[in-house]
């Protein structure tokens, strides 16, 4: 049996948006970050542009403020990304401006559960310094680069892999093995349909739906299909 590598930290900012990977001008935003996003954000850390080379990592998230989103309007140029930017007399053509609508998480944060035992030793190495020693190569952000993100390192003191059946976890859960709870009355639940997995070409694929708890601070039932785990004090299930 291969030895088991587990990494863990808290990351907040003041705004995330995690955007739907059909369309980088999605308007709506995932609850919490993908796998492809947090791939992004190690990828920051550790300055490796290619960040699907970092698609062996296993991940999981708990949301660790109640989820509030709002929408924000924002000012574009239809123009902006061309070499043409329509100037006349060294002005812009106010028609060639456009309001988008962006719908943005407030004040997340999340701690997010790693598990990269399949990455090759150097970077698990360099992850592992740059995660606890804050110190990134790049800037990190919560989806776009307008949301700034800080981070936290959590020293994994004791793990387990957890043989129970069925477990109440701390993170989400992949629908399939959802268990509702009819007594759960304070729990707040939203699914969730996001990419595990990327390829070189921002190629999206291996999507699952999650169960995710929204409110913060509850639990959610669920089978045990041999990925779940303890770390430290949390209930991990790793996708």
């Amino acid at each position: 049996m291969s030895e088991k590598h587990f990494v863990a930290f808290k990351v907040w900012g003041d705004y995330a948006h995690f955007s739907h990977p059909a369309t980088i001008y999605s308007s709506l935003t995932y609850p919490l970050p993908p796998k492809t996003a947090i791939m992004g954000f190690l990828g920051a850390l550790i300055g490796e542009d290619a960040h699907h080379k970092l698609s062996s990592i296993r991940y999981s998230v708990k949301i660790d403020r109640p989820l509030v989103k709002k929408r924000f309007v924002f000012n574009g140029i239809k123009f902006a990304l061309s070499s043409n930017m329509h100037i006349d007399k060294g002005y812009q053509d106010a028609g060639e401006k456009k309001q988008f609508y962006r719908e943005l998480i407030c004040n997340p944060a999340y701690t997010i559960f790693l598990e990269i035992s399949g990455l090759e030793k150097a970077y698990r190495e360099r992850i592992v310094e740059h995660l606890r020693e804050h110190k990134t190569c790049y800037t990190p952000y919560l989806g776009i680069n307008f949301c700034i993100a800080d981070f936290l390192w959590i020293p994994v003191e004791s793990f387990e892999k957890v043989t129970d059946a069925e477990c109440k976890i701390d993170t989400f859960v992949p629908k399939e093995d959802f268990m509702f709870d009819a007594e759960n009355y304070g729990v707040r639940l939203t699914t969730t349909r996001m990419a595990c997995g990327v390829e070189e070409g921002r190629v999206f694929k291996d999507f699952q739906e999650f169960v995710v708890e929204i409110s913060a601070g509850q639990k959610i039932d669920a089978k045990n299909r041999g990925d779940i785990y303890r770390l430290n004090d949390y209930y991990v299930y790793f996708v």
